[in-house]
């Protein structure tokens, strides 16, 4: 708690945050440990690995995503990074279950297949390409400080951009015999919306289903989607939708315009979606 108090508030202040990234990439391991999954981190990026190190990454959502994870299960993760919640997933399912992750940026794709070899997990299949609505190929922003923060938009002119392929994640998980899935994680910074119309076939046939996405409303329409339209979306699906509080426990979401509200600006949250089998 004293680490994750130092290193959320105390030190967020520009121009502290320089200096403390600065710091943070010189004290980097290579790896991380959680449970007995490894995670092999980028040393570029001080703020998803620096709270990897720290142990203060997510931690309400981790919470809820090890008492969601489970064996023989199939698991798309979209916007793996260097495969935090693939690493943990790969653990839990075993090797009955399938895992895919989606992650298009080049450099965290390559410390993804890294922590995937290092946990030598046999059931996933990594791939570079960014799930969206349709097929096509676009830019991806990348943060200069956070590799966690890359988009589908141009959020700043400084930020540099790679071209990435895109598709629907229906159409990829058809191509590896995937029908159905059990649990589903999305964080695309805004992109969410895209990534759930080009999911929607495996959403529907999937009786089990638990999705955790990130909410962002700013981010979201940043992207073109509409917060509001968006949950009433997947409720279309048959998910009944939850926010996570801490612990990672779940309280029903039934004032859409009251959250929204409250997550305005930089402020996000994280939802779940249930089918109710």
């Amino acid at each position: 708690m004293i680490a994750e108090f130092i290193y959320c508030y105390l030190l967020r202040p520009w121009p502290l945050r320089q200096i403390t990234n600065g710091i943070i990439r010189l004290i980097l391991p290579r790896t991380v440990q959680y449970g007995d999954a490894v995670i092999v981190i980028n040393p570029r990026d001080p703020v998803v690995s620096g709270a990897l190190f720290f142990r203060v990454y997510e931690r309400t959502e981790l919470a809820f995503f090890q008492s969601a994870c489970c064996s023989g299960m199939n698991f798309l993760d979209v916007g793996a990074n260097v495969g935090f919640y693939t690493a943990l997933a790969a653990r839990r399912i075993g090797p009955t279950g399938k895992i895919v992750a989606l992650e298009p940026d080049p450099e965290s794709h390559g410390f993804l297949k890294q922590t995937v070899a290092a946990n030598e997990a046999v059931n996933v299949v990594c791939l570079t390409t960014a799930a969206a609505a349709s097929r096509g190929r676009f830019k991806l922003y990348i943060s200069p400080e956070n590799r966690g923060d890359n988009r589908l938009y141009q959020p700043d002119p400084s930020w540099p951009s790679v071209e990435v392929e895109t598709a629907p994640a229906d159409d990829l998980l058809a191509g590896l015999g995937i029908e159905q899935l059990d649990l589903i994680k999305i964080d695309v910074q805004g992109a969410e919306g895209g990534v759930i119309d080009g999911l929607e076939k495996t959403i529907r046939r999937s009786p089990k289903l638990t999705l955790l996405a990130e909410f962002w409303p700013h981010g979201l329409r940043q992207a073109g989607t509409d917060p509001k339209a968006l949950l009433e979306k997947l409720r279309s699906f048959g998910l009944d939708l939850f926010e996570i509080k801490s612990l990672g426990q779940l309280v029903p979401l039934t004032d859409d315009e009251n959250l929204i509200a409250r997550f305005q600006g930089r402020r996000y949250t994280n939802i779940v979606g249930r089918k109710q089998s």
